[in-house]
């Protein structure tokens, strides 16, 4: 036989991503199998519209929660901007206006998170909470239990046009901010930033990166995010009232974490949150076709979230130790070739070899 270097086949690695991937097929399968009208291309296209508003605001959560914080305000925040739209719209009848408002609102909400978060150092779980209840109280002081509705034809446009007649016209806001998202935590150094952050902060700030200004900011860009959703799910339902938005913060951060971003920070996925959004869509369409109240969804949802962390969690432990093993492996290989015979002096001696004394 001769000795010709043989290649190893390359062996197919199943990620992450590939289980989520089969885990949405075989969730859009078991759906059509129990109820067929599930596989018709307006119902199956119908999971992007319901989960637009969900999707915006994951993006902005994916990289949140990559520096290790979290946000359990995007919800009110959308509330709060819905309620500042229908007010603004109501008392002006300017819709341009009602719009910059509701987006800045957002912005504002989101400044407030990242001022508090980078300024005082106060755990963002703590902080979000506490502006979570901000929000939603400032919500029912300007409206109470009014609701506002009466929003143009035009703007209603902005979340009910098919495009070919048959594909929601959310899917391609998702879809456009996703690339967006994605082409900045991939290829642009504030997702190395990000991730850095979260798996050791004081390491940046010690090598001179200004880690507070990084925090500000996608605070702030989840509160614009947070801005535009509620302009799209306004659109949807066309009516801005106080318990809109109550249910969306567990859909959001299951979404980003099943999608594989890591809760304790230092692992993110843009691409994998776009797929945990549409698994998110698809268990809602699935569970409305098969007349299952909201309470089972929600139990799914946290049941999904409390696998995902668990599976993910395991699989990050598996990672160490094969990293481990791999060092270990390094560590006992010989350096360098082996070691050659010295040649040898007068009476079997080395050269400078000294000579015992008898």
């Amino acid at each position: 036989m001769s000795t010709e270097r043989v290649r190893s086949a390359p062996r197919f690695r199943i990620t992450y991503q590939t289980a989520l991937l089969t885990l949405m097929v075989v969730l859009v399968l078991v759906f059509g199998l129990i109820e067929p009208v599930f596989f018709q291309p307006d119902v199956l296209f119908d999971v992007t519209s319901i989960v637009g508003e969900i999707g915006i605001m994951a993006l902005a959560m994916t990289f949140i929660i990559t520096t290790g914080g979290i946000d359990l305000s995007v919800g009110y925040i959308l509330q709060f901007a819905a309620i500042v739209f229908g007010v603004t719209f109501t008392a002006t009848g300017s819709l341009p206006l009602a719009i910059l408002l509701a987006v800045l609102c957002g912005a504002a909400c989101g400044l407030v998170n990242g001022a508090i978060i980078a300024g005082t150092r106060i755990p963002p779980l703590v902080t979000t909470l506490a502006t979570m209840n901000l929000f939603r109280g400032l919500s029912f002081i300007i409206a109470g239990t009014e609701s506002y509705a009466g929003f143009p034809e035009g703007f209603k446009k902005l979340s009910t046009t098919l495009v070919f007649g048959v594909v929601p016209i959310q899917f391609f806001y998702f879809l456009a901010l996703f690339l967006i998202f994605h082409l900045f935590f991939v290829r642009g150094s504030l997702g190395r930033i990000l991730r850095g952050i979260g798996y050791n902060e004081p390491a940046l700030i010690f090598s001179g990166l200004r880690t507070k200004r990084t925090l500000l900011l996608i605070y702030t860009l989840s509160g614009v995010m947070c801005g535009l959703a509620a302009l799209v799910y306004l659109g949807r339902l066309s009516s801005a009232k106080t318990s809109m938005g109550n249910d969306l913060n567990l859909q959001v951060i299951t979404a980003v974490v099943l999608g594989g971003t890591s809760i304790m920070g230092g692992v993110g996925s843009v691409a994998g949150t776009f797929i945990g959004v549409l698994i998110i869509g698809i268990l809602r369409k699935g569970f409305t076709l098969l007349n299952l109240s909201g309470n089972i969804f929600n139990f799914t949802l946290g049941l999904t979230l409390i696998v995902a962390l668990v599976v993910f969690a395991a699989l990050e432990e598996r990672k160490k130790v094969s990293g481990a093993r791999m060092r270990a492996q390094v560590r006992s290989a010989p350096v360098g070739p082996p070691d050659r015979a010295a040649p040898r002096g007068e009476a079997g001696r080395a050269p400078g070899e000294i000579s015992k004394v008898q």
